[in-house]
């Protein structure tokens, strides 16, 4: 028995109740958490989007232990002590059923406590923020034996109930200019739980950066031009929503090679701070090389110095991009952009077919903006042959017939609410 330990689970045991604290919604996701399933639970997303949050609001009412490995106390726990903690589990919880082990791809060998765990008929959840390390594992030592979700910080949905705003699929004057005003606010400070509820943004945002980049990626993979990769990870943020190149990273920060560039996108992705979508090509290698770049919470962009105002369309932009992969595993389909003769925001694509494509604008009630958005969706309905084409813009509704082609005009907040929306 270890004193050490009872005392660290201990002490964890009793932040639970905070966890739970006021201000949390109930996530689109909780709904896809099996208590009684036999396979082991992964939940991966950004730090602070709330995913053990997720799983404690699923197994309350329920005999569960928690072990939160993020703790600095259990940062250097070997594979041999962990029976130590599972001791340690039983002496302050009793006996449960199901387990919950927070960021645990922080411990070396894991997947043979968490094979173990699963040997003994626990039920496992597990939760970490760098998407690789736990998959990779996972699909190596636990094939077919576990089920991965991920969660993403609030989608506009889960905004509006955490202000406790009423949705409404036909607003009032009113209703809906106060839904507009909440929008702009959603777009300018994302939808970290924690700032929501009241964080102040910058300072939130701009701290949580700092720890993402320092704990997850630098101490991780042992980085050793730390300044450089800094610029990198603030650079890239900066560009949301621009196609990024790999020999360009490389000669403006005089890196080695083009693999390193590769390699620290790689980690930013890792980590949940930006997404990477690829182009739309019938080549896999074209699809491949070519890539535009996201951010996973707008608040992270302006922590970068990004201003509000003279970015809003990219900001929009990266609004739809979040929303349109919150979709993927429940709608089937994969997202590109498309480039050839003209450029496209987004494609959907499903079963080797083109079934959407989807421009964004602030608004198109400027005769070059429209005409730009109408005659790439045409041009590229026609090398893609797709029919279904719509423009996303902040207020505007309306339908535009040419060339025997119908163009559908939204809001973005009815798309984002899922009112009147066909995919």
């Amino acid at each position: 028995m270890e004193p050490k330990y009872i005392q660290i689970v201990t002490e964890q045991r009793r932040e639970i109740p905070s966890l739970m604290k006021v201000g949390w919604v109930k996530r689109e996701q909780e709904s896809g958490i099996n208590i009684k399933s036999r396979l082991v639970q992964v939940i991966t997303g950004v730090r602070r989007a709330g995913k053990s949050t997720l799983v404690h609001r699923a197994l309350a009412g329920t005999t569960y232990a928690y072990a939160n490995f993020d703790d600095e106390r259990l940062a250097d726990i070997s594979p041999d002590q962990l029976n130590l903690l599972l001791e340690a589990l039983y002496v302050v919880y009793g006996d449960f059923e199901n387990l919950l082990l927070d960021e645990i791809q922080n411990v070396k060998h894991w997947h043979l406590f968490v094979n173990r765990l699963q040997r003994n008929n626990l039920h496992v959840f597990l939760t970490g923020s760098n998407s690789k390390l736990l998959n990779d594992e996972l699909a190596t030592h636990l094939s077919g034996r576990y089920t991965p979700m991920e969660l993403f910080p609030y989608s506009f949905r889960e905004y509006l109930l955490a202000k406790e705003f009423p949705i409404e699929p036909e607003p009032a004057a009113k209703s809906y200019g106060l839904l507009i005003n909440h929008f702009n606010e959603y777009l300018r400070v994302g939808g970290l739980p924690e700032i929501v509820s009241g964080e102040p943004a910058d300072i939130y945002a701009a701290t949580l950066l700092e720890a993402i980049l320092t704990r997850d990626i630098i101490y991780r993979y042992h980085i050793r031009h730390i300044r450089t990769f800094r610029e990198i990870a603030r650079y890239l943020i900066s560009n949301f929503g621009k196609e990024i190149s790999y020999n360009r990273i490389k000669n403006l920060f005089a890196l080695g090679s083009e693999n390193t560039a590769k390699n620290y996108v790689g980690y930013l992705e890792e980590a949940w701070l930006v997404l990477t979508l690829p182009k739309f090509s019938f080549k896999n290698q074209e699809s491949l090389r070519f890539r535009k770049i996201y951010c996973i919470d707008s608040s992270f962009c302006q922590a970068v110095g990004t201003g509000f105002s003279q970015n809003s369309g990219r900001l929009l932009e990266n609004t739809v991009f979040l929303e349109l992969i919150r979709r993927t595993r429940p709608g089937g389909y994969e997202v590109f952009f498309y480039k050839k003769t003209v450029e496209v925001d987004f494609v959907l694509y499903r079963n080797q077919k083109v079934i959407q494509l989807i421009q964004v604008a602030i608004q198109t009630d400027d005769p070059k903006t429209r005409q730009r958005e109408v005659r790439a969706l045409l041009i590229a309905s026609d090398e893609l042959k797709a029919m279904n084409l719509i423009i996303i813009t902040l207020n505007e509704e309306y339908e535009i017939k040419e060339s025997g082609k119908r163009i559908n005009v939204v809001r973005v907040t009815d798309w984002l609410l899922g009112h009147n929306q066909k995919t």
